[in-house]
């Protein structure tokens, strides 16, 4: 356990995306942050998610106007109905325009204004602070922190959500144009870094290999959520003999990353399922081109507050679906173990690093294409039964915040 000094500490978070913007790396932070600022630390996040009130201990750096420009765009977009069908047509071509923009010159990722912005006012920052952490995604952070840290050289501690230059299969940037560039400057900051936090062993094992990072610096730093018994007295008093049975999914698919297409053939033609997608309207078109006489029945995202009440409350299983590579870890799949409900992780790669995780908890079945499929439906048949049994004491021992604030305090 790498252990501050005893006394409190002035702490620095820097991080693009941040409450209320929802994601499994916003979701960690905030409860990471709530849980040093109750420990007696004095925690600032710098971030590029604008904020709905003032807070006294968040700052935003970014440029509002271009901001809003893109979320309004984003919110006539989705709020249009079917029969505007010229109108949908045209914010579609122009979503993806932008992204072809994106992906193909902007450096270090998505995010590039936002870095410019922290350029252009670094100097006028001036944030005091003993500690810094930048997290990704996306990378901008870590190289935010770099340039606030540059000066001061305060130590460091980079938390990685997911690869950068190891990410293959969908990189965050063109990798013809910057491919040295990502390198570089990833192995730059691993050797400043003075703690370096990964969510899973295959993921800190390919980075110490391929940038010769010293095993010394690197920890793991679980996915995490939070208990709350109210959520699980609901997976309690669900009625799991009714029909159909329902499974839920929250999340979004990412070409080259996390696809449906195996899940949905492998549950095909069978009898008295209905699966509900909480989704975006790109993941709703992925689904729909894979399906295979399911009953699916659509829903647009809502909070994590929602969700989890939704989850408890609403269905009999949980559905997970593992991405197309080892180094990252669906962080989803946490959020599910902590309702107590039964929880379906479809495996995609034979190391699947959540097959770790199924070794502790009664409630994940790991199923593959290889799995028989009557077996798993009586193994959660049985599993209704015994919900209760949720080792509830170990989830918060090892998958909560103070997991990770044990790291950093």
């Amino acid at each position: 356990m790498i252990k501050m000094d005893d006394k409190c500490k002035k702490i620095l978070v820097v991080t693009h995306q941040y409450t209320p913007h929802v994601s499994p790396r916003t979701t960690r932070w905030k409860l990471i942050v709530d849980d040093l600022i109750n420990r007696g630390h004095e925690v600032t996040v710098l971030t590029g998610t604008k904020q709905l009130s003032e807070e006294k201990n968040i700052i935003y750096a970014g440029n509002k106007r271009s901001s809003a420009v893109v979320s309004q765009m984003r919110e006539k977009s989705n709020n249009l109905t079917e029969s505007y069908y010229i109108k949908k047509l045209f914010y579609k071509l122009l979503k993806k325009l932008y992204r072809f923009i994106v992906k193909t010159f902007a450096w270090p990722d998505y995010s590039m204004f936002w870095l410019l912005s922290i350029y252009k006012n670094r100097k006028n920052l001036n944030i005091d602070y003993d500690l810094i952490v930048s997290v990704s995604l996306p990378f901008s952070s870590h190289i935010a922190a770099y340039m606030i840290n540059k000066k001061k050289k305060k130590e460091w501690i980079m938390d990685i959500g997911d690869p950068y230059t190891l990410k293959k299969d969908a990189p965050e940037n063109n990798i013809f144009l910057y491919g040295y560039l990502n390198k570089h400057y990833e192995n730059k900051f691993y050797s400043l870094a003075s703690k370096i936090i990964f969510t899973h062993e295959d993921a800190m094992s390919a980075h110490v290999q391929y940038f010769d990072i010293d095993k010394e610096k690197t920890f793991i730093g679980n996915p995490i959520s939070n208990f709350k018994e109210e959520i699980f007295s609901r997976s309690l008093e669900y009625n799991y003999n009714s029909l159909p049975v329902k499974f839920g999914y929250f999340g979004v698919f990412t070409k080259g990353v996390r696809s449906p297409k195996n899940f949905i053939r492998y549950f095909k033609d069978t009898k008295d399922i209905e699966l509900h997608w909480y989704v975006n309207d790109d993941s709703k078109s992925e689904i729909i081109i894979h399906n295979k006489e399911l009953d699916s029945i659509f829903h647009p995202l809502v909070t994590r507050d929602e969700a989890l009440k939704l989850m408890a409350s609403s269905f009999h299983c949980l559905v997970s679906i593992g991405n197309l590579n080892t180094n990252q870890l669906p962080s989803k799949v946490i959020e599910y173990i902590s309702t107590g409900k039964p929880v379906i992780h479809f495996c995609e790669v034979e190391n699947d690093p959540v097959k770790n995780i199924s070794k502790e908890f009664n409630n994940l079945f790991i199923v593959s294409e290889t799995t028989n499929r009557d077996d798993l439906l009586n193994q959660l048949n049985s599993f209704y039964r015994n919900v209760s049994t949720f080792k509830k004491d170990l989830f918060i021992e090892k998958y909560t915040a103070q997991s990770i604030t044990n790291i950093l305090n």
